[in-house]
């Protein structure tokens, strides 16, 4: 088992309510982290997404709670570097602060200093959650 403090955790601040942070985490998802294929948003639903450098992961959406939390299990994934992420849990808390501000909470478990592509993984998170989301969510463009 991991230990849960080792865990790849980032926190960001946008200038979006809930609803709006959590539309860009299911059915806007693809303007900010990558190509969606075969969606479905809610509760023991699933989703793909496709990176243009070939990557692909298939997420089975184990928690929904509409503008508050959504947690997805990782069930396949291509090519053999993606392997280790099959079994990890991401989670995602949205809290709000008022109708102009939400924080997300964003923790992937599974994903740890021991494997392979931690540095590559949590580096790449660090760009789409602090650059790309963060950018999409404040100003409806990523950088």
């Amino acid at each position: 088992m991991h230990d849960t403090k080792l865990n790849y955790t980032k926190q960001i601040e946008v200038s979006a309510n809930a609803q709006r942070v959590f539309s860009a985490l299911t059915d806007k998802l693809h303007l900010w982290w990558g190509k969606v294929k075969d969606a479905n948003f809610e509760a023991n639903g699933y989703f793909t997404i496709q990176f243009e450098n070939g990557y692909w992961w298939t997420f089975k959406i184990v928690a929904f709670l509409p503008n508050k939390k959504i947690i997805w299990k990782c069930v396949e994934g291509e090519p053999e570097f993606n392997k280790e992420w099959i079994g990890h849990i991401l989670h995602w808390e949205v809290e709000e602060i008022d109708n102009t501000k939400t924080i997300i909470n964003f923790r992937q478990i599974g994903l740890t200093p021991d494997i392979n592509c931690y540095e590559t993984c949590s580096n790449t998170w660090d760009k789409f959650l602090v650059e790309d989301l963060k950018s999409f969510l404040n100003t409806g463009v990523i950088n």
